[in-house]
């Protein structure tokens, strides 16, 4: 007996269905070796006729021939099947539906957030030019008032608000450069 048909029918202990298919497969095995041994031909031309049969079903129930079969275990067996069934999936179609509903909050969510990020950006670009703004005006003023003083034989308090001035202005330059570097 080869490996393989010994590791077979150890991994098929306490199953009936499985040995009894086992040994079916092995004595038609043995037969054919026996025929294969007197007239290989003839061996071949059986094995063309032996056929295996594969049949597969998916889906959520059992095909209509193993309901037969559970109908003729327990003649209620097929109904609560499909009413197990039609649960289930009324379950996941639910389950579905809320996390579509989840998914919908969470992008109307993201979409206030950004509506208010937009919004605080907005103001503080309208924040930013209103100051520069009253800052213009401010360093303009203070020039006009210098050049005024100049001209008044003013020159100690025209040079102190005029060089504060553009001190001011150069220093306020400067540190908006060095805080946008850290950023």
């Amino acid at each position: 007996m080869s490996e393989h048909n010994q590791e077979e029918k150890q991994s098929n202990k306490g199953n009936p269905l499985a040995s009894e298919e086992n040994a079916s497969a092995q004595a038609i095995e043995g037969v054919l070796e026996r025929v294969a041994e007197k007239d290989p031909q003839a061996a071949l031309d059986i094995r063309g006729y032996i056929a295996v049969q594969q049949v597969t079903h998916q889906g959520p129930m059992p095909s209509p021939d193993d309901l037969k079969q559970y109908f003729q275990t327990q003649s209620d067996l097929p109904e609560r099947m499909m009413k197990m069934a039609e649960y289930s999936l009324e379950n996941k179609a639910q389950h579905h539906r809320k996390i579509l509903e989840l998914k919908e909050k969470e992008i109307e969510l993201q979409q206030l957030e950004l509506i208010k990020a937009d919004g605080a950006h907005k103001r503080e670009i309208v924040t930013q030019n209103i100051s520069l703004g009253l800052a213009f005006i401010t360093v303009l003023v203070c020039i006009l008032g210098a050049f005024y003083l100049a001209l008044e034989d003013k020159k100690e308090v025209a040079l102190l608000i005029g060089g504060t001035t553009v001190i001011g202005i150069v220093g306020a330059f400067l540190a908006n450069k060095r805080d946008s570097k850290k950023k």
